[in-house]
């Protein structure tokens, strides 16, 4: 059995890479990420790695051994299963996950095998029905996230659950959401990160995916990155704040792209695996992608518990004081 007092909030960013600190490169200036900068001590590059009480962020490789450049389809279902996904597919796979990706998600994917040891699992992400008739009408194909919710037999979350608070578009605020039907008014990221943490306290596991910081890699538009990455910040800023004492927050990605904005492509950097709450310290061992759910499932089975949190939680507090965020 698993130790159901124990939490795992996943944020995946898409498109998040780790490079090196230049001007084609909007990770590597605090001023755009002035909480995570300050959480971590350090700029988002690609260069060093953090262990302090509760706080963990490594460069993770997105590769896999695997030639070519590391793309959205396999990346994301490597994420999400523990399985080398672009060796199984011969390739790197871009876009959405076919019918032999499937089969990793429905065999491997977190949410059924959370399931499977008697703990919970959710998707935070906001669906409307048009989404659903467009898939019927072979108008566009399912996401990963969205096959590892639908294998796992889990409720997607609508408009109902958006009005009530329990559900995040994948835009963060949510001002993306009438073009796909929803009727609804936007919320600040502040919102969105109070949210989230609210929702993820009651299920031993909570996904929710944002794609804007990959739009902003292949728009190579350095004023609308910024303003991304100010988003970003600001939503992950409230939802540490807000994160209970059982909570771990994992922040990762599938492959590089944002991390350099001189070309539309993507790229062969590491990514980020950022880490907060009791079981940070426990990520450590993770090397690339394919690590982080076997890790997390470890941790659920054998109940670690990391013996700094106190101290980690002092430091969080100190770093929400204004005079601290720089």
């Amino acid at each position: 059995m698993i130790n159901l007092s124990e939490k795992f909030i996943f944020v995946f960013l898409d498109g998040v890479g780790l490079g090196s600190q230049t001007a084609q490169n909007p990770l590597s200036m605090e001023a755009n990420l002035p909480f995570v900068s300050a959480l971590l001590g350090t700029p988002l590059l690609g260069n060093g790695t953090i262990r302090q009480p509760g706080i963990l962020f490594k460069p993770i490789d997105a590769r896999l051994g695997v030639p070519g450049l590391p793309q959205s389809a396999t990346g994301q279902t490597s994420l999400y299963t523990g399985c080398n996904a672009p060796q199984f597919r011969g390739q790197h796979q871009t876009g959405f996950a076919n019918g032999t990706l499937r089969q990793l998600i429905d065999a491997y994917g977190i949410f059924k095998q959370v399931l499977h040891l008697g703990g919970t699992a959710t998707l935070a992400n906001l669906y409307s029905p048009q989404y659903f008739y467009a898939i019927a009408h072979r108008r566009i194909r399912y996401s990963v996230g969205t096959l590892l919710n639908l294998t796992a037999g889990l409720p997607f979350r609508l408009q109902t659950e958006y009005e009530a608070g329990e559900a995040l578009f994948w835009d963060i605020t949510g001002e993306l959401a009438r073009h796909r039907g929803i009727a609804a008014p936007p919320i600040s990221p502040q919102a969105a990160g109070q949210r989230l943490a609210q929702l993820g306290s009651r299920y031993t596991i909570t996904l929710f995916e944002s794609y804007l910081t990959d739009f902003a890699g292949h728009s190579q538009d350095w004023e609308q990155s910024v303003q991304v990455l100010n988003r970003v910040d600001s939503f992950l800023e409230s939802l540490v704040n807000h994160l209970d004492s059982h909570t771990t927050l994992v922040i990762s990605s599938d492959h590089g792209n944002l991390e350099d904005l001189s070309t539309k492509r993507h790229t062969l950097n590491p990514v980020p695996l950022i880490a907060v709450g009791p079981q940070a310290q426990a990520l450590a061992q993770v090397q690339d992608i394919t690590g982080i759910t076997p890790t997390i499932l470890a941790c659920l089975r054998h109940q670690q518990q990391q013996p700094q949190l106190p101290a980690a939680v002092e430091r969080l507090k100190d770093l929400r004081q204004p005079q601290n965020l720089r």
